[in-house]
């Protein structure tokens, strides 16, 4: 249960990133193929969109395996989430050259050029990156563009950063009005876990599945009569994990959960018992044992608070100049 959730929301937001090199974003326009998006009269075309998607995957299997792509995310695949947020990086990147170029911001080419070098170095003793990298036609070209891309976003950023002129008091001044936000809220729940996945987090077979839901739904009528939460949680659930503890698992903070667990446990108040409840692992029933919270102080979030309000704030500069260009995407170019 822990830090799955990390797996599914971060990483929705997650850029393309090269395995050595450190460039974190995105060749657009040219290339060859169908047009997957177009900004303005810059086309994006399938063969670049193909070769950061690939990257991608290359870099998120190596670590979650392979069986990460079929996790349902929202009612799609978490490939299919991925395939977007990829292709909307792209787009976003696009418009972030346009807009230097418009606005006359250059880039250091010399700096390409040693980064590129500095690439070539990290890789070359390395031959499963180069056999993939031939294999996939990542070449020189791509790479640079690569980079360009990257010093483009990176001063993109810093421009935008002075813009906001984020001082200690208006960072202060956000922590009054949304000091409720920082707040250290520690939920203490049980649950009891009937799986609709194997132990390779694979889907079990529809009568399984079937079955498992069945299950869930007597036992869940069996707690709403009263019977004894944690005697039920060592009898049916099937977390390896919490079963023997009669379903405890302790205090958890945000982002320790998967979100449909996470939203239920801390909508809940001490005491209460959830409806079933569906998530990748399965159908869980929660009890709610106790909740605690403690102020954070300013100085402890501050630096928090800078970095969402200059993520804020690029992202709306970023929506601003989107707003001005004509963008198409043709998510059924994507193969």
């Amino acid at each position: 249960m822990r830090n799955r959730a990390r797996i599914v929301t971060f990483v929705l937001l997650m850029v393309v990133a090269l395995i050595v090199s450190g460039c974190q974003s995105g060749n657009v326009g040219g290339g060859t193929g169908k047009a997957v998006a177009k900004v303005d009269s810059e086309i994006i075309s399938q063969e670049q969109y193909n070769k950061n998607l690939i990257i991608f995957k290359k870099n998120y299997e190596g670590v979650y395996g392979t069986e990460i792509w079929s996790i349902d995310v929202g009612g799609k695949t978490f490939l299919q989430a991925v395939q977007e947020n990829v292709l909307d990086k792209m787009i976003s990147d696009e418009v972030i050259i346009q807009y230097m170029e418009e606005n006359k911001i250059a880039i250091d080419e010399a700096e390409i050029e040693k980064q590129y070098a500095d690439y070539q170095q990290k890789t070359e003793q390395q031959a499963e990156i180069k056999k993939f990298f031939e294999e996939n036609k990542i070449d020189e070209s791509f790479i640079k563009d690569q980079i360009r891309t990257e010093l483009y976003v990176k001063t993109f950023r810093e421009e935008a950063e002075k813009e906001l002129g984020l001082d200690d008091k208006k960072l202060e001044d956000y922590y009054n009005k949304n000091i409720d936000a920082y707040k250290d809220i520690q939920v203490k729940a049980s649950h009891i876990l009937f799986k609709t996945v194997d132990d390779q987090r694979k889907p079990l077979p529809a009568d399984q599945v079937k079955k498992a839901e069945e299950t869930a739904n007597e036992v869940l009528k069996r707690v709403k009569n009263g019977e004894d939460f944690a005697k039920l949680a060592t009898e049916f659930s099937e977390d390896p994990g919490s079963a023997q503890q009669g379903g405890d698992l302790g205090y958890f903070g945000r982002g320790m959960m998967v979100p449909e667990f996470e939203e239920t446990s801390f909508s809940l108040q001490p005491g209460e018992v959830s409806e079933l409840v569906k998530t990748e692992f399965g159908y869980h029933i929660i009890k709610v044992v106790d909740k605690k919270s403690e102020q954070k102080s300013f100085e402890d979030v501050k630096e928090e608070i800078r970095g969402k309000l200059i993520e804020d704030g690029i992202n709306e500069k970023i929506e601003s100049i989107k707003k001005e260009k004509k963008i198409e995407k043709n998510m059924e170019n994507i193969q």
